[in-house]
């Protein structure tokens, strides 16, 4: 599957948002915090468009970071938002975080959402107690997430579960024992959602374009 590769650093330079928001890092070398400007020559002179356009399309660029998503998918989510009850901005909010990578990501089990994914994609995980190796896969409230026991023990995972502590687990989300696992307690609210995006921008940005 295609997947952005490209340094993360320079992503969150150019949108604004600290690296350590979004993984695991730490604050005092973080490119963002250390630079607060965009990459490249003029990065710091560089003057900034402040259009509609340039706003709502500034959103989606930070929210397809956040949850390391491609146009497709984020697309996607939106249209499924757009098709269920409620408010569309809410509701795709909720779509995206209930994603297995994000709640691996939101337990503490990962240091960062590329970590999570490749937690997962490698077999990591059981749903339920079932493997799975889906990203995107979307959890229900009830369902518990578990490290399979041959992978709990690896140097990554350690070290991921190391930093536990240092994260803060929102509500919706209850880890099992000592990090060997989580389960989605209930739907998150939009408030809990440790993700700094304007979603009606997002919504108006695809809207304008359906």
């Amino acid at each position: 599957m295609a997947r952005e590769r490209g340094p993360r650093g320079k992503l969150c330079r150019r949108l604004g948002i600290p690296l350590s928001r979004i993984s695991a890092k730490d604050p005092d070398k973080d490119p963002v915090l250390r630079r607060p400007y965009p990459p490249g020559q003029h990065g710091a002179t560089a003057r900034v468009s402040v259009s509609d356009f340039a706003q709502r399309l500034r959103e989606k660029q930070k929210l397809k970071l956040y949850y390391g998503l491609l146009e497709k998918q984020c697309r996607g989510a939106f249209l499924e938002a757009r098709r269920s009850p409620g408010n569309t901005g809410k509701v795709l909010m909720q779509l995206l975080e209930r994603r297995l990578d994000a709640l691996v990501l939101r337990a503490g089990l990962a240091t960062s959402i590329r970590q999570a994914r490749q937690f997962v994609r490698h077999g990591y995980f059981q749903l339920d107690g079932r493997r799975v190796d889906i990203p995107s896969l979307r959890l229900t409230p009830g369902n518990e997430v578990r490290f399979q026991a041959s992978h709990l023990k690896l140097a990554a995972v350690q070290e991921a579960l190391g930093r536990m502590k240092a994260r803060q687990v929102p509500a919706y989300v209850q880890v099992l024992g000592e990090g060997e696992g989580m389960r989605l307690v209930r739907l998150p609210e939009r408030e809990e959602i440790p993700v700094d995006v304007n979603e009606p921008f997002i919504v108006e940005y695809y809207a304008q374009r359906s």
